[in-house]
């Protein structure tokens, strides 16, 4: 369960302050798959921002319920909110942000061997083992050993996806995961986003798109 409670988000510009939402209030159940959509500059990346405590509100919380804990998420000091992110939180931004000096397959691992510890070898090979996994399901598997700057628009999405679900988070945030992909590749995206909600996790997609928005269960509407 995520509640988002009174929440406030301000900037504050050369022209003054300016407040992008205020009072935002609302519940989303586990396994909900929830549209994001509004005009641009309405707030969606910034609220999908502060959903995966990248950004801090000005007001209000968000309640996050996992492993049948609920966490005030801005509650946690940086060290422990990086933690709970990169275990709960899959976030897929709208920047390729990939590191071109590695591989498809070890930007999809990267963030299994972030959190300091030292992995055995079994682990290791659990990990590169789920990432192939993962491509393979992403019907990308034979682009594992390719540097993402020879891929398409459509393969990288696909790599995004793949790197956000390594840990096995519960909750997937997409900012325009569609933006600039072919409708061939937008459909199947958002198929995939489609069965991850019908697994049991909890996706929230901010889209133009509204065919795109046609698949969520529930909208909101900024």
């Amino acid at each position: 369960m995520i509640k988002i409670e009174n929440l406030k988000k301000t900037f504050v510009t050369p022209r003054g302050t300016v407040t992008v939402f205020e009072n935002l209030n609302t519940e989303i159940p586990d396994g909900s798959f929830v549209g994001l959509k509004g005009k641009s500059g309405a707030g969606k990346s910034t609220l999908l921002s502060i959903l995966a405590g990248l950004q801090k509100p000005a007001a209000g919380r968000i309640l996050i319920t996992a492993a049948g804990i609920e966490t005030d998420i801005f509650s946690l000091d940086d060290s422990k909110l990086c933690a709970f992110r990169n275990k709960n939180i899959g976030f897929i931004s709208q920047e390729q942000s990939f590191l071109d000096n590695l591989s498809v397959i070890d930007n999809v691992r990267l963030p299994a061997f972030i959190g300091g510890e030292k992995l055995k070898k079994q682990q290791t090979a659990e990990i590169t083992e789920r990432a192939l996994s993962l491509l393979e399901k992403l019907g990308i598997a034979h682009l594992a050993a390719s540097n993402p700057a020879t891929l398409s628009g459509g393969e990288n999405h696909r790599v995004l996806i793949a790197r956000a679900l390594i840990n096995n988070p519960e909750i997937i945030l997409a900012d325009e995961p569609t933006d600039s992909v072919d409708s061939e590749n937008t459909e199947a995206i958002i198929k995939i986003f489609r069965a991850l909600a019908d697994e049991g996790k909890t996706v929230i997609l901010a889209s133009h798109d509204k065919d795109a928005l046609k698949l969520c269960d529930n909208e909101i509407n900024l």
